[in-house]
């Protein structure tokens, strides 16, 4: 490929491909044709790549031409991020390096936010299925008795310097709410508090930008927001969906004996911190960024074929945090296998070195009466159990065939535990062998 051409533009067909191609060249781009790097996806299929000092026009052309294109990838050094034609020239800011927590790991611990929410007062309604007291993925709302809203939010700082990813990322973990309640999006509200006299407008721009991409891929539309002024920057979303309450996912419903599914790697939180020290690897936060980047859409389209028991998304309270609420919620332990977990490449180095989100703390100290930790267990593994994810994959509780149908189907999906008799939300981190 010639190092001129850094941008790769994806429309899902290779029809669509040679089709802009042709539209393309016919306006006089430099474009050219591609088989998908592996470094974007291990699927067959072709990309249109392109200079980025032409992108904007090419954004323009296919706009003209009805060919809007699924996604882009940018070259940052020798890796690909997501990012839109209109933006790819741009330099990304460093945006994660100011905030103490990036992206989940800054959510308030699971048990101080018990202690605030300690004693004040419910409002009730017989049509308010999920409220805050199951301690599930999002409020649901009984319209009629086939139809519910699912109501959602979340926002957080910056996980990562680049503007576009970072609103993708925030705005893919805030419509994983809803598939995690086994419902579909249908709008979202952007949060924003942004720090004028720090960074240029262009970077609003660009973050706001890759959340309508995250919107649009999951077939949703961008229904307003509100925005403030302020000293640090955060950026979310408020989404709403829907969903047939007999359809319904819950967190709390799991049986003794179901196996837990994880169907998206761990490690975002070491690796985005080994990157806030300019300690990780580029292809490695990367990858890490195209994983929280990635919608459960797919994933949640896989458990619904299998009739899981109980689902839930793992963020910022880690694996071990979002499995005991399943725990809890169904009056049951929880066995976590350490030598199964899923790891992203470079989130074992990174923990190894020292390189631990202050998250993990938190998520532990929040465990402290429901942690056990075999003595023999690797506290690499642990702590990547304990490990704040941003915009994680889903948790789901099935039994042992729907867990191999499941895995076959997901192909980074892998058993990582299960449900047993015994003292509600206690969670078991069992030895296994280091990886």
């Amino acid at each position: 490929m010639s190092a001129a051409r850094d941008v790769l533009v994806v429309f899902g067909t290779v029809q669509r491909v040679m089709r802009a191609e042709r539209v393309a060249r016919d306006a006089g781009l430099d474009v050219d044709v591609r088989p998908v790097p592996r470094a974007i996806s291990s699927e067959c299929g072709m990309v249109l790549e392109v200079r980025a000092q032409e992108a904007a026009r090419l954004d323009a052309v296919l706009a003209d031409a009805d060919l809007a294109p699924q996604a882009a990838y940018v070259r940052r050094g020798e890796s690909w991020l997501p990012g839109s034609l209109a933006s790819a020239p741009a330099v990304p800011a460093r945006l994660a390096r100011e905030s103490t927590y990036g992206g989940c790991g800054a959510k308030l611990s699971q048990g101080l936010l018990g202690t605030i929410l300690c004693g004040l007062p419910r409002l009730e309604s017989p049509e308010l299925i999920v409220g805050i007291e199951h301690a599930d993925d999002a409020g649901v709302l009984r319209l009629t008795p086939d139809l519910a809203l699912i109501h959602t939010v979340d926002f957080f700082p910056p996980i990562v310097d680049d503007p576009f990813s970072f609103g993708r990322i925030a705005a893919a973990n805030a419509l994983a709410d809803v598939w995690a309640m086994g419902g579909e999006p249908l709008a979202g509200m952007n949060l924003v508090c942004f720090p004028l006299e720090r960074h240029d407008r262009s970077v609003l721009k660009e973050i706001l930008r890759g959340g309508l991409d995250a919107l649009r891929e999951a077939g949703a539309v961008l229904a307003g927001g509100h925005t403030i002024e302020g000293g640090e920057l955060l950026y979310g979303m408020a989404v709403t969906g829907r969903v047939d309450p007999a359809r319904m996912w819950r967190n709390d419903t799991g049986r003794a004996g179901d196996l837990l599914v994880l169907t998206r790697p761990l490690g975002t939180g070491a690796i985005t911190t080994a990157a806030r020290a300019d300690l990780a690897d580029p292809g490695h936060l990367a990858r890490a960024i195209r994983s929280m980047a990635t919608l459960n859409r797919e994933a949640a389209e896989a458990a619904r074929s299998i009739a899981p028991s109980a689902v839930t998304d793992v963020t910022g309270f880690g694996l071990a945090g979002h499995a005991a609420e399943m725990g809890r919620g169904a009056g049951l332990s929880v066995e976590i296998d350490l030598s199964a977990l899923p790891l992203l490449p470079g989130a074992r180095d990174a923990v190894a070195s020292g390189l631990v989100p202050a998250g993990t703390a938190k998520n532990q100290a929040s465990l402290a009466d429901e942690l056990e930790i075999d003595d023999d267990a690797d506290p690499v593994l642990a702590d990547l159990a304990l490990d704040p994810q941003t915009s994680g994959g889903l948790l789901v509780a099935c039994d042992g065939p729907a867990a191999s149908r499941l895995c076959r189907r997901l192909p980074e999906a892998a058993v990582v535990g299960r449900l047993v008799d015994g003292p509600p939300g206690r969670v078991a981190l069992r030895a296994g062998t280091p990886r």
